[in-house]
């Protein structure tokens, strides 16, 4: 294929693009992304969901991210002029660091890197813990590390591993891939998965805050984040299920989490003034609820809302706060039309109860295709946030 443009989805913490007939961007998101840019631009534009090392530190992430770029943008395509990556949660921290003026591992960008990063023309990430997340400090994640020295997290652990079993089943047409996938293939993922912890503790707060202190990003490389924040329902017509809300207990953290940076607590104060002076940037459905503050424990069930941006300083940067869990964003939601009647036919992950839907994705990605597109030359495009869904106040 001979194309000037190339997207390529970067995969969090788990790193893989598809496992058995489970893919973690959902496929009508590379359909309707790739349909968003083809349209006006009269070309074809591969919409690529890479693969990245599950579980490995981000130095050694970087390496493997910036020579699959390579591979496919000189080897695989022909004629790519520029890279547009679309990042999500840890993927959307990998893709912003590699337009870093210096390495994670140290020194400098070789001649080879540089002929991939140079083409590198935009990123976008969503849910990105890019000033860490607590979850990684959760006693979740320090029993996943080392159960044996941990041994008083096992029942609270066992308990939030019930509450996944029971949730299994209403997700079943969602993970049904997986029990179809090679036993060879599962194996050598559960392996790595269980080999590799080192991307927890890159993704402590306190660790990602010092290397935000120290590595500089590229000016000329454009950065948009999206923002995702959800909380609790107890009640009503979509109540969170007892998974989720384990998961956005842990995240949350409690009174003795560690203190925030200064840059976070600016992270947070920017997006509290965004999403009061331009509603129009806030994706969330009728059902769903605005959180009542935007403040340190909201999150969206893995990710801490107020440190899901880079530069505290840079409202630009601010491409949408989006109600929803760190899965709908990917395509995994309830999906339920709403002119039939009947139960969801696409079932979710998390069921947070946001009540993120097919209208809030289209949404998302149509903005997403919009940023991409102002960043090709002659594409001629400008976009405007779409009107507010109701008015917005928040603490």
């Amino acid at each position: 294929m001979l194309t000037p443009d190339l997207v390529v989805l970067v995969p969090g913490f788990l790193g893989f693009a598809r496992l058995g007939g489970f893919y973690t961007f959902a496929d009508r998101l590379v359909a309707a992304l790739r349909g968003l840019l083809e349209e006006p631009l009269g070309y074809a534009v591969p919409v690529v969901p890479c693969t990245i090392l599950p579980g490995h530190a981000l130095a050694r992430r970087q390496r493997h991210l910036l020579d699959s770029l390579g591979q496919l943008a000189t080897e695989k395509l022909k004629g790519v002029e520029r890279i547009h990556l679309v990042g999500h949660s840890a993927g959307g921290v990998d893709a912003q660091l590699l337009t870093c003026t210096t390495p994670l591992d140290g020194g400098a960008w070789s001649r080879g890197d540089e002929r991939v990063r140079r083409r590198i023309t935009s990123v976008v990430t969503i849910a990105a813990p890019h000033y860490g997340t607590y979850l990684a400090e959760s006693r979740l994640a320090h029993w996943g590390e080392n159960p044996f020295r941990h041994p008083g997290a096992l029942l609270p652990e066992a308990i939030t591993l019930l509450h996944l079993a029971l949730g299994v089943p209403r997700a079943a047409a969602a993970l049904v891939g997986l029990t179809l996938a090679s036993p060879n293939d599962v194996m050598k993922f559960m392996l790595e998965v269980a080999r590799h912890h080192e991307l927890i503790a890159d993704l402590r707060p306190a660790n990602m805050e010092r290397l935000r202190s120290t590595f500089d990003p590229d000016p000329a490389v454009p950065l948009t984040c999206f923002v995702t924040g959800t909380e609790v329902q107890p009640q009503g017509d979509r109540p969170s299920d007892p998974f989720f809300q384990d998961l956005y207990g842990l995240t949350a953290g409690d009174d003795q989490r560690p203190a925030p940076s200064a840059a976070v607590e600016r992270c947070g104060g920017l997006l509290r003034r965004v999403v009061k002076s331009r509603p129009g940037l806030v994706i969330r459905s009728e059902s769903g609820a605005m959180p009542a503050s935007i403040d340190l424990g909201l999150n969206d069930g893995v990710v801490n809302t107020v440190r899901q941006l880079v530069d505290p300083d840079d409202e630009r940067q601010v491409g949408g706060f989006v109600v929803a869990d760190h899965a709908d964003v990917l395509g995994h939601y309830d999906r339920q039309d709403a002119l039939i009647d009947g139960p969801p036919y696409n079932a979710g992950l998390f069921h947070s109860g946001a009540g993120f839907g097919d209208d809030e994705f289209f949404t998302l990605y149509r903005r997403v295709a919009h940023i991409l597109l102002k960043a090709i030359p002659g594409a001629g495009f400008e976009w405007e946030p779409v009107p507010a869904v109701v008015s917005v106040q928040v603490t």
